[in-house]
């Protein structure tokens, strides 16, 4: 095989590699989606494999090029993170950005099965671990509890005790007077189920006025 259809091949492979990818990020209707992914991961491929013919050519460092394609990728990947009050999104889709850029070095310098392999399991990884995502938020779920209440410190303490008692974490409160009446907000982690019970005492409580979650 003739060095011009070596390189042909592997920027096939890399569009097969990233096409199989972003068909999956796609499906899952993912900003970064096919052809976003196929331009990545032929992209690295084709910095790669420029990286190696200027090494042979005029000897330069055959990682110099590919290095650059590690730091800038960051750029495009930080784009797609977003922050949403409190939480935080795109993170999944900066690392698929990032593990797809690799796939496309790696496919660049002919190292085929092991971006192959790569790419089987970032597709396990996507189409597998969200249900073990979705498992685990059911017991780790974080939420933040908005309660206006009279201004009463037994009516406090009492609220204080539902938190107490329950099933649930407290990472942050914080408590304000206003208009006769306490506001009052609790930051909590725990079971969804727990949550709710929380929720059902506290609109139970007769000193609770108000109550966002």
């Amino acid at each position: 095989m003739t060095p011009y259809a070596q390189d042909l091949l592997s920027l096939t492979v890399a569009l097969a590699l990233g096409a199989f990818i972003g068909l999956e990020r796609e499906l899952s209707d993912k900003a970064a989606g096919l052809r976003t992914n196929i331009l990545i991961c032929v992209g690295s491929c084709l910095f790669a494999i420029l990286s190696r013919l200027l090494a042979d050519s005029i000897g330069t460092d055959v990682t110099r090029i590919a290095a650059q394609i590690v730091s800038g990728i960051g750029f495009l990947g930080a784009g797609a993170i977003m922050r949403e009050g409190e939480h935080v999104t795109g993170l999944t889709t900066a690392a698929t950005i990032w593990v797809v850029a690799a796939i496309g070095v790696t496919v660049g310098f002919g190292y085929y099965s092991l971006a192959a392999a790569a790419a089987v399991m970032t597709l396990v990884v996507q189409g597998v671990f969200p249900h073990l995502d979705t498992m685990i938020d059911e017991l780790r779920q974080r939420h933040t509890f908005k309660i206006a209440s009279d201004l009463n410190d037994d009516g406090l303490e009492q609220i204080k005790t539902i938190f107490r008692n329950s099933d649930v974490k407290v990472l942050r409160r914080k408590l304000m007077k206003r208009a006769n009446l306490y506001y009052s907000e609790w930051y909590v982690a725990g079971p969804r189920l727990e949550q709710k019970n929380v929720v059902r005492m506290l609109l139970d409580n007769k000193h609770v006025r108000e109550l966002t979650y």
